[in-house]
């Protein structure tokens, strides 16, 4: 399937992803509805830091759904996509944790890779994303099987044809494996990056992102020390990734423990100079601006409490 672009009169690819601030053009994104009420009767089982208000939930990411319609993205609602799949559609309800549609599948300009969720409340979700991304004409590249395990938002594709993921409490050596196997042979990839997470840090993009014009924005305190191993097609050597990217000509953009707390690290970029973000973490905001870059921000006060931002909430289909 091809798009067809007005600007060079060639057509594009209906998806891939060429790195986290490369300019979205299309993007998956699953709006909530009564499925919330599982989370609020059950916050524990389902990684909600507290139950929430559903009307002031569901009002605040629609703005997130308008902003990005507002900023030309082409937005793909899960239950628009499986609307006619009547199984995967009643079982979109039995998951309140569908919000955070990152987790579930990545996508690669080979196609989508399915995860087996680390949380097992939160397996449910895959076979509906799986349904959504075939609706939407997308192969699957990869397909995670038992015992393997990961979440997506531990995995970031950089510039410079670089991806990079955390080994974590949800997630297994062997899925890292398979998918820095399947970039490198794929050639998706010339160097993939793993990250062993301290014990309780989930994802990597609660730690780290990368915005436009190089700019790296990591939390120094969990980043700056961890066992890190980089691969090629043809070595493998540990390393340190703050090092490898100041090496590389990363503009470092740090931020302290409360600014991390307060999900600083959590921006979804639009294009080179836009990106959105939560409300607060006004340092952060300033630093971006600085660097040429507008952020938008949706307040963020309710959908915060299900421990996931807008980086969470928002599955790119297209990058270019």
């Amino acid at each position: 399937m091809f798009l067809f672009n007005l600007q060079t009169e060639y057509p594009m690819p209906s998806y891939g992803i060429n790195h986290e601030s490369g300019t979205l053009k299309r993007v998956m994104v699953h709006h909530p509805g009564k499925e919330l009420k599982l989370a609020n009767a059950n916050p524990v089982a389902h990684h909600f830091d507290m139950p929430v208000d559903i009307k002031r939930f569901i009002s605040d990411h629609q703005e997130l759904v308008d902003a990005l319609k507002d900023a030309g993205v082409e937005v793909l609602l899960v239950r628009d996509l499986i609307s006619d799949n009547k199984e995967m559609l009643e079982q979109s309800y039995q998951a309140p944790n569908l919000v955070f549609v990152r987790d579930s599948s990545t996508m690669t300009s080979d196609g989508a890779f399915l995860f087996r969720m680390g949380l097992p409340s939160r397996r449910v979700e895959t076979p509906v994303i799986s349904a959504a991304h075939e609706a939407n004409g997308v192969p699957i590249a990869l397909k995670m099987e038992e015992p393997e395990t990961f979440e997506g938002g531990g995995f970031a594709v950089l510039e410079g044809n670089t991806a990079v993921a955390g080994l974590c409490d949800r997630s297994t050596q062997g899925a890292l494996d398979q998918m820095g196997d399947s970039l490198l042979e794929s050639r998706l990839s010339d160097l993939w990056i793993t990250i062993k997470m301290p014990k309780g840090i989930v994802h990597i993009d609660g730690e780290f992102c990368e915005l436009p014009g190089k700019v790296a924005l990591t939390h120094p305190e969990v980043m700056n020390d961890l066992p890190t191993t980089f691969r090629t097609r043809d070595e493998t050597w540990e390393g340190s990734f703050v090092e490898w990217l100041k090496e590389d000509g990363w503009d470092i953009l740090e931020i302290t423990d409360q600014e991390c707390f307060d999900m600083a690290a959590n921006f979804v970029t639009i294009e080179k100079d836009l990106a959105f973000h939560y409300t607060g973490n006004p340092r952060v905001m300033k630093e971006a601006n600085e660097r040429g870059i507008d952020v938008v921000q949706i307040p963020g006060e309710e959908m915060r409490k299900g421990m996931g931002g807008l980086h969470c909430m928002t599955c790119p289909v297209l990058r270019v």
